[in-house]
């Protein structure tokens, strides 16, 4: 517990004292955010804001496990996803700034590489940390097993294909307004700290308690209004631990619940593009969610505030099922 919150200490003092100096760097490279004009129109006064922001937090992530993490295979697997969604977050940053437009990679691109990251943690985890090809389901007195031999492979790699890729992408869509995005996934990321302490995998545990630590330095600077965005590299990075932590503690079937929000966020994404195709027509005033609110005059600072609400008891509801029924309590 001790080298936990150390951990969360560390990562939050670094991206604190760090987080001015590269705000500044960022805005003398002119490395700003461009904001789409369908959007709400409060928003365009953010173009220019600086982003990229999720290295920040991430180089405090990487100063507390330098400090306190052991070296070991689960360490690394988490590691390895984070660092490749974080990179292709990047570039994919990197593409809007230099293209000076809200288009980064394409989708096939992005699902591409993601892919990618999905064979590496198959591997590590599979081959390298012992996890098991099995599903793990609330309720159920035994696992589900995929399959015999190369089924069973083939089965657990689409599964991690769809939290990865499905994590990754649904904390993506959320990250629009100010704060939401890095507010809700540090609640997500503290519920899994929680969670793979209880599983007695401690290492994991320092590594969402630091991820932790650097989220809530970031909102330091990231909350209404924002001085600086997270941009892609910070909200896959945060898909990219939500994900590792599910495949690691196998709960991978608690995850939609952990995660709830940004469940909500893509399904509301998906609903409004099948209904305009079917229909003509728009269930939403804009998608994400988030902006329908805002739409509707909420005011940014109420939206994000009350979806946090919503992500805590999202968090603290699948804290309990896995508490009673997964650690058989």
């Amino acid at each position: 517990m001790f080298s936990v919150v150390l951990a969360a200490a560390i990562a939050f003092a670094v991206t604190v004292a760090l987080g001015g100096k590269f705000i500044g760097f960022l805005q003398t490279k002119k490395f700003g955010q461009f904001i789409r004009e369908e959007g709400p129109q409060t928003h365009l006064i953010k173009a220019g804001t600086p982003t990229m922001g999720g290295v920040v937090f991430l180089v405090g992530v990487v100063a507390a496990l330098v400090v306190v993490s052991r070296p070991n295979p689960a360490t690394f697997t988490a590691l390895i996803l984070v660092a490749v969604a974080a990179g292709i977050g990047l570039y994919d940053d990197w593409q809007k700034i230099t293209k000076r437009h809200n288009e980064g990679l394409s989708v096939r691109a992005k699902f591409l590489l993601l892919s990618l990251s999905v064979v590496i943690a198959d591997v590590m985890a599979i081959y390298f940390v012992g996890v098991t090809q099995n599903v793990v389901v609330p309720g159920l007195s035994s696992n589900v097993v995929l399959g015999p031999g190369l089924v069973s492979v083939a089965l657990f790699s689409v599964l991690m294909l769809l939290v990865i890729v499905g994590t990754t992408n649904a904390v993506n869509l959320s990250d629009g307004l100010d704060g939401l995005a890095a507010g809700a996934g540090g609640i997500a990321l503290l519920c899994y700290t929680a969670i793979a302490f209880l599983e007695r995998q401690y290492d994991l545990a320092v590594i969402c308690g630091a991820m932790v630590g650097g989220i809530i330095g970031f909102l330091w600077y990231n909350s209404h209004p924002a001085q600086v965005f997270m941009g892609d590299t910070g909200s896959l990075a945060i898909g990219g631990m939500l994900a590792a932590a599910a495949v690691l503690t196998k709960t991978e079937m608690l995850l939609p619940i952990i995660g709830g929000l940004f469940v909500i966020e893509a399904a509301s994404v998906i609903l409004q593009v099948a209904s305009f195709k079917l229909t003509g027509k728009r269930i939403f005033k804009m998608a994400p969610i988030h902006h329908h609110f805002e739409f509707i005059g909420w005011e940014e600072n109420k939206v994000v505030v009350r979806f946090w609400i919503i992500q805590s008891a999202f968090a603290a509801t699948g804290f309990i099922v896995y508490y009673l029924f997964l650690y058989n309590v």
